[in-house]
């Protein structure tokens, strides 16, 4: 529910730093997801697995470092932490420690502890390439993007085969620099190399380029490399589905396999706990929010009435908040937790331990495969249940996600195969949204009222506008000639961007001429913009999520595609819960009729939309898309049954629902 992208990214830093991960903000995203997955910024590697069991060593350091190691790879850095300093403290100059100890440093955020060690160490060890690599981390960590930046460009040239400090490098090019071109060409020197990390970020940048073909193949390869890749498996999935057609069956076989490739190696490395028994629900309701999104966001927007409206029942929240200081919270979502963690630098064993320490009755992951995940805390199987919810749209395809919450139209009986989890359906819909506080008052008019033509619009990600959304949006344009098509999005703030929608645009035939392209402004700006368009025009299969539904705040219907799979009914769920089914095409042709009778029956249509912006914002407050507190009660019901099932039951694959 955010706007585009995907990614996450196993926080489980190790030896080496690791590079791009992810953001699901900003490469490859849409919907109430996040924006596009884009490369993350330098970060450590994931722990390698524990250690095989050595012979005796007499040296005290070496047993030191080799149970510091075991612990790292166990994921239980502080535990390794007081281990190395015992151990520095008995020999304060030891190279082979301090380099551990700041490797496990980073791994627990502790940037500033690292950076002195490592500055220390690259005075004895001037060409050791690992040192300079974590000393470039450290360094970004801190912010310092500058003297970064300057580091691997440096280690780059003296070490032109270290492929991690290439990608770490393309990074910083890609998400902080915003220049893909450019870290296209760091990257390739390396790009036919078995490395899951280089290949995840070569998938990154063609992904940001808008070649999503060339994307996904370096996402499957990185994937072969490493199964389980979380970051590639996050990205693969979400450029899937700005595909068309979009195969649901090979989701859910991917999905599934990798899912499975991802638990397994947990198992073998010792980190899924033993579930807790099944317990019957006591008299309030004991919710766990595991997110990156409580905050300012489009999830958040899904969230804080909703949470509020929870907060006055018998239920406990309790939020595992995993988004970056200094994010803004809104009053509303803070005050409903009763406990609040801040998480983003806890590593997933710790954050394990304080679900598990918690004991919540049921866990919410707001995430899925999207950017700020924690999919390695969730396959440690800290809660009795866990659920997936809002922040993600289809099968996880991971079997320590229990459940997905759906809705009958999103997710209709016949297209329960698609899911590996059993699916909990809400009565009327999955999702509902807080209305903008900061939305201006809707415009008595719709612009064709008084000008010659049509403006219709698409506000959503660049990402989900396909060639096959390109090829019906000529149809649409065609066969209504006095008609025109704004386009804004965030991403149009690029130069780049700009000419590469209008390379597409000419390609798929459409006049220039009759195409505005914007950049998006503030949240109370952009809402603003609704008054400019009489009807948006919804892509497929990744259709709107957050615009469709701010859309109808602003009193502007949506033309949208019904295709299978929850994302895919996503935009019908919305309109028909507001009394908008009307709009809901099925079928290619059918969506190009109902535009063209916007200008065939041009004085009804006014009459219509005019209608619309007098009284759907009224009528909307009342629906189940905007009623927060019918929603949390439905939502506490559906929990408070699910975590009532025994265990048998949550044996036999997905339900009914």
């Amino acid at each position: 529910m955010s706007r585009p992208r995907p990614a996450p990214a196993v926080r489980q830093p190790a030896a080496a730093p690791v590079t791009v991960q992810a953001q699901t903000r900003a490469t490859i995203t849409g919907h109430l997801t996040r924006p596009q997955p884009r490369a993350k910024a330098p970060d450590a590697v994931v722990p390698p697995a524990p250690a095989p069991r050595l012979p005796p060593v007499a040296d005290p350091q070496e047993q030191a470092l080799q149970q510091a190691r075991r612990l790292g790879g166990l994921g239980r850095y502080h535990e390794a932490e007081q281990v190395l300093l015992k151990a520095l403290a008995a020999d304060p100059v030891s190279v082979p420690v301090r380099r551990y100890l700041a490797t496990v440093f980073l791994a627990l955020a502790k940037h500033r502890e690292a950076l002195s060690i490592l500055r220390s160490l690259v005075q004895t060890l001037p060409d050791d390439e690992q040192i300079l690599l974590n000393l470039s981390t450290a360094l970004f960590k801190l912010d310092n993007l500058h003297e970064a930046h300057m580091a691997l460009e440096d280690l780059v040239r003296r070490f032109p085969a270290n492929t991690q400090a290439r990608v770490n490098l393309a990074s910083i090019h890609l998400n902080n620099l915003r220049d893909p071109v450019k870290a296209l060409d760091v990257l390739r020197p390396a790009e036919g190399e078995r490395h899951a990390a280089l290949q995840f970020a070569l998938g990154c940048v063609h992904g940001k380029l808008g070649a999503f073909g060339p994307a996904l193949r370096h996402y499957e390869r990185s994937l072969e490399i490493q199964p389980g890749h979380t970051e590639s498996l996050s990205n693969y999935l979400f450029t899937l589905h700005y595909q068309w057609p979009l195969d649901l069956d090979r989701v859910r076989e991917i999905s599934a396999r990798q899912g499975h490739a991802l638990n397994d190696e947990a198992i073998r490395r010792g980190l899924v706990r033993a579930p807790a028994p099944p317990r019957p629900v006591g008299p309030r309701l004991r919710v766990g929010v595991l997110s990156a999104d409580l905050r300012v966001h489009p999830v958040g927007h899904f969230l804080e009435t909703v949470l509020d409206a929870m907060r006055h029942r018998e239920v406990d929240l309790l939020a595992y908040a995993n988004q970056t200081k200094g994010a803004q919270v809104p009053p509303r979502i803070r005050d409903a937790f009763g406990q609040w963690r801040d998480i983003l630098d806890e590593t997933d064993q710790r954050v394990a331990d304080m679900i598990a320490a918690d004991d919540p009755d049921v866990l919410l992951d707001l995430s899925g495969h999207t950017t700020g995940n924690r999919v390695g805390v969730l396959m440690r199987r800290p809660a009795r249940r866990q659920v997936s919810w809002l922040g993600y749209f289809g099968t996880t395809g991971l079997p320590f996600i229990d459940a997905v919450i759906a809705d009958p139209v999103c997710v209709p009986p016949a297209e329960s195969r698609f899911f590996t989890e059993h699916l909990l359906r809400m009565p009327h819909t999955r999702l509902c949204l807080t209305p903008p506080a900061a939305a201006p008052a809707v415009a008595p008019e719709p612009p064709m009222a008084a000008l010659p033509w049509i403006s219709f619009g698409c506000f959503q990600n660049a990402s989900k506008i396909n060639d096959a959304v390109l090829a019906l949006w000529r149809r649409v344009l065609d066969a209504v000639p006095a008609s025109v098509l704004r386009l804004q999005n965030g991403r149009f703030d690029e130069e780049q961007q700009v000419l590469l929608m209008r390379e597409r645009l000419g390609a798929a035939g459409i006049d220039l001429r009759r195409v505005f392209i914007s950049s998006n402004l503030a949240r109370e700006h952009y809402l603003g913009q609704y008054a400019e368009v009489d009807v948006l025009l919804d892509t497929f299969p990744y259709p709107g999520g957050t615009t469709t539904a701010e859309a109808i705040w602003m009193g502007v219907p949506t033309l949208t595609l019904a295709t299978p799979g929850m994302l895919g009914r996503q935009g019908q769920a919305m309109l028909e819960n507001v009394g908008l089914g009307a709009w809901v095409a099925h079928s290619e042709d059918d969506y190009v009729a109902k535009a063209v009778a916007l200008a065939t029956e041009r004085e009804a249509s006014v009459q219509r939309l005019r209608g619309l912006r007098q009284g759907l914002r009224e009528s909307a407050r009342q629906s189940p898309l905007f009623d927060a507190v019918t929603f949390a009660a439905d939502l506490e019901r559906l929990l408070r049954d699910f975590c009532s099932r025994g265990a048998e039951r949550l044996s036999s694959g997905p339900g009914p629902g």
